[in-house]
């Protein structure tokens, strides 16, 4: 796997600057732009990465679903192949499995396409419960396919965008903080307990939460605007360029939340 070195970012002034801020109990929100900015070499590379790029063009594509006449057919002509039912837990799966086909090549599984894999399949499940109301195990093809006609509506579909930008931004601080933040816990430490550390593991969830909702107006408007010009054909190329605009609003508004 293509990990990112985090051992090789801890010796630069800027991550020990991030170091420093841990210690110093510094406001989540600066915490995560200054990691951000230590980390942004790495960060820059997720444009590329094949599992980002594979997870931009599923999510684009159940909102496309949901304007065809058998939603679930179409999951299949784009390689999110379900079982007998429609539930939670296998369209997941189905999700899971569709990126990890894009990443078997060589050199092609990373720890950002893992983090984007993850952050969809959590931003489908989350979606998928609150809106639709479905079970992880009890649902059928059509109670799906009615959830994901839900979809094709621009402010559907911004929930969905926003939930997985979020969770990837959170996935990608904490793999960087982690790395130090294991050795700031007991007595004397930022962290005095495990309890403690969970708390501003939390808070940083939230922070990226929060921050995420500068996307919704931009995914609901993407869509509209793909939807009236060029109809439900949406090429790999549009969601991948879409998704990293998505990604860089996100930083941008991390970095104006810590001034």
């Amino acid at each position: 796997m293509g990990h990112i070195e985090p051992n090789t970012l801890a010796k630069t002034r800027k991550w020990q600057d991030v170091v420093g801020l841990i210690e110093k109990r510094a406001d989540n929100a600066v915490i995560a732009e200054r990691t951000l900015h230590a980390a942004q070499v790495a960060y820059a590379k997720v444009a590329d990465d094949a599992g980002f790029r594979e997870a931009a063009h599923l999510m684009v594509q159940l909102a496309v679903a949901g304007t065809k006449k058998d939603p679930v057919a179409h999951l299949a002509a784009v390689g999110i192949q379900l079982g007998e039912s429609g539930s939670l837990a296998e369209l997941s799966a189905a999700l899971s499995q569709a990126i990890s086909r894009r990443m078997s090549g060589k050199n092609q599984r990373t720890d950002w396409g893992e983090m984007a894999r993850g952050a969809l399949v959590t931003a489908v499940t989350h979606y998928m419960a609150a809106e639709g109301g479905a079970s992880l195990f009890s649902k059928t093809h059509d109670d799906l396919a009615a959830t994901l006609r839900k979809l094709k509506k621009p402010g559907e579909f911004a929930v969905l965008g926003q939930k997985f930008i979020g969770t990837l931004t959170n996935k990608f601080l904490n793999y960087f903080l982690t790395k130090k933040i294991g050795g700031q816990v007991g007595l004397g430490k930022p962290f005095a307990s495990l309890n403690n550390l969970g708390q501003f593991k939390a808070g940083m969830n939230l922070h990226c939460q929060e921050a995420s909702t500068i996307t919704k107006s931009y995914f609901s408007g993407w869509l509209k605007k793909q939807f009236r010009e060029h109809g439900t054909d949406v090429t790999r190329e549009s969601a991948e360029k879409f998704m990293w605009w998505g990604v860089e609003k996100m930083r941008k508004e991390l970095a104006a939340r810590a001034i």
